[in-house]
């Protein structure tokens, strides 16, 4: 997918108009109009910022502009046409996702993988605010059971706090904002 369709499809998605964009942007409406027109292409720091402003996470966008193979990627796609992104996305994860990952299905957590996944499929699907109020339970509980010495795998792959508490900070951020989403700049970097 062009970046000029994209930008085109998330702002007719939000109802937003092109004054609204280029107001928040500090752009002259005339270069929204082009960007959309493919005429010319936003920066990369406008790009991100047009889908701050919309309360989009970017990511899925990214993706459609950078692979072409990906637009219209969605669950009821052909099995075939899954797999071949997925693995394209594992090859492009970094280490610690790829643990990670692996640790959701291998690892000696006692829960059964099938579970996890539908646990973590439901946790996304719920507003904002459930899911910041879930994460900042799931974060302190991780945190006592550390200092208490009770992980029931210390010695396997932990997760990231610091990135955990900064995505509980964004979501909240987005959450007061009426956004429906926030990107790290870990995730702006891939």
């Amino acid at each position: 997918m062009d970046v000029c369709v994209v930008l085109r499809e998330s702002r007719t998605v939000k109802n937003k108009s092109q004054e609204f964009m280029a107001l928040e942007l500090g752009v002259a409406r005339k270069t929204v109009q082009n960007w959309e027109r493919g005429v010319s292409e936003p920066s990369i720091g406008q790009f991100i910022a047009w889908f701050k402003i919309l309360g989009i996470n970017p990511l899925p966008y990214i993706f459609q502009v950078l692979d072409k193979d990906m637009e219209g990627l969605k669950p009821a796609n052909n099995v075939e046409h899954l797999k071949k992104h997925l693995l394209k996305l594992i090859d492009q994860m970094p280490e610690e996702g790829i643990r990670q990952l692996l640790f959701l299905f291998y690892g000696e957590h006692g829960s059964s993988p099938k579970a996890v996944m539908n646990l973590v499929t439901a946790h996304l699907n719920t507003p904002m605010r459930d899911r910041v109020v879930q994460s900042s339970i799931i974060y302190k509980n991780y945190e006592i059971a550390a200092k208490k010495g009770k992980l029931t795998n210390p010695n396997n792959i932990q997760p990231n706090l610091e990135l955990l508490r900064r995505a509980i900070n964004m979501g909240e951020e987005a959450e007061l904002s009426d956004k429906s989403a926030y990107v790290l700049v870990e995730d702006r970097a891939k």
